[in-house]
């Protein structure tokens, strides 16, 4: 009975998210090695140097990784961030780092008296630094010392608002403003002290408060001319209202604007008479005594970042995953370039000519022996959050296949070479196991192959009039010698495909899932109906199909490097069972536990070997790479 709910589950599942035969773990079939596409994201700060006689820039690594927010003091004369060390047992702690100009660790790590930092800001003269939390807590902090002496300090902490979002800026004075999203403005001392508050709903009466707090965008900016804020807010779309110091609305030219710009960011340029705003739509520059406003930067390209340079008329844009620099005429400056497999988020002025931007880069492939034993981290290039890989059978060629890149390891150890997918494909990956060639599912039901240099061979269509309307690819395979290619059509045929001569055949079987042959004659077929069966590289169907699953289709299948027997893993992933080809059992079944998943299989010694996954929501997946034997036939 629970097999059957599970398997009910499991179709409810396949049905609404439409899964495939995805390979998130991959094992080497003559290697003692087990790749897996890792959720890991190296979180650091990159700077950005504008040489403008040369109109270029560059970019480089600054300071340590594992930056989660941060801020940098005027001129670049320091950079304080975030981070949070999270031990093996015990709750996660948040710690303050300092940094001088050029990356160094200044002072002791500073724990921090708030919990989990959400913003951090240092104040005009760089001799404050205020970091608010999650939690309605607001700490301010002090530079003490000179030179490589300088630390930091805590001075005070207090409550800002418990159980509403709150934003905070410093003034261009020192002082400090707070705004609770019921806009309700606090003016403080530099050390918190309240001087004063001001309702801004009774000198703007179509201010409405937030119901409660949703975690929404609600962001405080002050220009450095001390005349005007400007406050991003709203859980979608996004808006930005400025005011005048004395907290009101202003309203901008044009009768069709009302009050609000429809951008979620600000940054105050040229002395503060004027500002960038951007987000989700292209930049606009809006003159401050006017508030009239007029396109900025590339038509139709929306900004994620911006940062002003200092003198404030030249503006670096980040826009996807580049940066280039703008004149305040809107003049582009410099090529827009960006940085390894880097994404480029928040930018903030650095010292002369330089731009602080926190960065993250994903696309990373964790490495296990065939015992569950962790080996090492690679840097694949491929980002996804969700990603696939696949594995040559000497471990020599892995492939990542991110959400519209592909990129090839050797050796694993270095990237090779990748390609880009426009438009994106599909969520299948395939090595041959010489490592001679590389598959994956393009666009519209097409098959991409390379060679083992990064040569592409033309994209090999399959025959529209031949295919079943609605039916996705659900298994992919590449032939021992790199010489053909499988590809299931879930529940209605097997695709053969030559990658020299570009011919492609349609078999008609009802397929799930394929695999390769060791001996490089065909592929293994699991099907819909729970059966399985044998095809040459002709299309001729060598052994009939034979029952191997108890509940629903082959979800996947892994031949043993002698060809003589094979692994079956039932669609659900919760049950798998090994075979001989004339249908006996082998060993097996194999059921995991509730909380886990079969994502992966290999033989080793001879043997079958499962790799267990845990199962939570979708988002909190991780792979325990828990290897299991299937023990005896029962």
């Amino acid at each position: 009975m629970l097999r059957l709910i599970s398997a009910a589950v499991s179709l409810f599942l396949l049905t609404a998210q439409g899964f495939a035969q995805e390979t998130r773990v991959a094992a080497a079939a003559d290697a003692d090695v087990i790749a897996v596409y890792s959720r890991h994201v190296e979180k650091r700060l990159l700077r950005a140097h504008f040489d403008r006689a040369a109109a270029q820039v560059s970019l480089a690594p600054f300071g340590p990784a594992g930056v989660e927010n941060f801020a940098v003091a005027p001129d670049g004369a320091f950079v304080v961030y975030s981070a949070t060390d999270a031990p093996a047992a015990g709750k996660p702690v948040t710690y303050l780092f300092l940094l001088d100009e050029a990356g160094r660790a200044l002072g002791e790590p500073l724990r921090s008296p708030v919990g989990a930092i959400t913003e951090l800001a240092v104040s005009p003269k760089g001799d404050r630094i205020a970091a608010g939390s999650d939690r309605g807590w607001l700490a301010l902090l002090a530079i003490e010392g000179t030179g490589t002496a300088r630390r930091l300090a805590l001075r005070t902490a207090f409550g800002v608002a418990a159980d509403r979002q709150f934003t905070f800026a410093f003034r261009p004075d020192g002082s400090l403003m707070t705004i609770v999203d019921d806009w309700v403005a606090t003016y403080r001392s530099s050390d918190g002290a309240i001087q004063r508050t001001l309702d801004l709903k009774t000198i703007n009466r179509d201010l409405t408060p937030a119901e409660q707090d949703i975690g929404t965008l609600f962001k405080l900016t002050w220009s450095p001319r001390g005349d005007r804020f400007a406050i991003g807010w709203g859980p979608g779309p996004m808006m930005t209202t400025i005011f005048d110091s004395a907290g009101h609305r202003l309203k901008p030219a044009g009768p069709e604007n009302g009050f609000d710009f429809g951008a979620s960011k600000v940054e105050f340029v040229d002395g503060g008479d004027a500002a960038i705003l951007y987000g989700l739509e292209a930049p606009l520059l809006v003159r401050m005594k006017s508030l009239a406003f007029s396109a900025f930067g590339d038509p139709g390209v929306s900004v994620d970042g911006s940062a002003r340079l200092a003198g404030g008329r030249e503006i670096a844009l980040l826009a996807g995953d580049q940066i280039a620099l703008w004149s305040l005429e809107g003049k582009r400056l410099t090529k827009p370039i960006g940085f390894e497999n880097y994404s480029l988020g928040a930018a903030t002025a650095g010292a002369k000519d330089d731009v602080i931007i926190a960065a993250e880069r994903a696309g990373w492939i964790d490495l296990y022996a065939k015992d569950g034993k962790f080996l090492r981290r690679i840097q694949s290039g491929g980002r996804a959050p969700r990603g696939f890989v696949a594995l040559s059978a000497d471990g020599a060629a892995l492939a990542a296949l991110g959400s519209d890149d592909l990129s090839v390891v050797s050796q694993l150890s270095a990237r090779a070479w990748g390609a880009a997918f426009a438009p994106q494909g599909g969520p299948l990956v395939a090595v041959a196991a010489n490592g001679s060639r590389i598959a994956v599912e393009g666009a519209d039901k097409t098959l991409r192959s390379w060679s083992r240099d990064g040569v592409e061979a033309d994209a090999i269509s399959l025959k529209a009039g031949e295919q079943v309307p609605g039916r996705r690819l659900s298994g992919l395979a590449v032939s021992t010698n790199g010489d053909a290619i499988a590809a299931a059509e879930e529940g209605s045929a097997v695709w053969l495909a030559d990658p020299v001569d570009k011919s492609v055949r349609r078999i008609a079987l009802a397929a799930r899932s394929v695999a390769p042959l060791p001996d490089g004659t065909g592929f293994a077929v699991g099907l819909a109906d729970g059966t399985v069966a044998r095809v040459s590289r002709d299309g001729t169907v060598r052994q009939l199909p034979f029952k191997v699953s108890e509940i629903g289709a082959v979800g996947r299948i892994v031949v043993a490097p002698d060809g003589r027997s094979f692994l079956a893993v039932e669609d659900d992933e919760r049950q798998a069972r090994h075979f001989a080809w004339d249908g006996t059992v082998l060993a097996g079944p194999y059921r995991p536990d509730q909380s886990e998943t079969i994502s992966g299989a290999f033989f080793r010694e001879g043997a079958p070997r499962l790799i267990l996954s845990n199962t939570g929501s979708a988002a909190d997946e991780s792979h325990a790479l828990v290897v299991k034997s299937l023990g005896p036939a029962r």
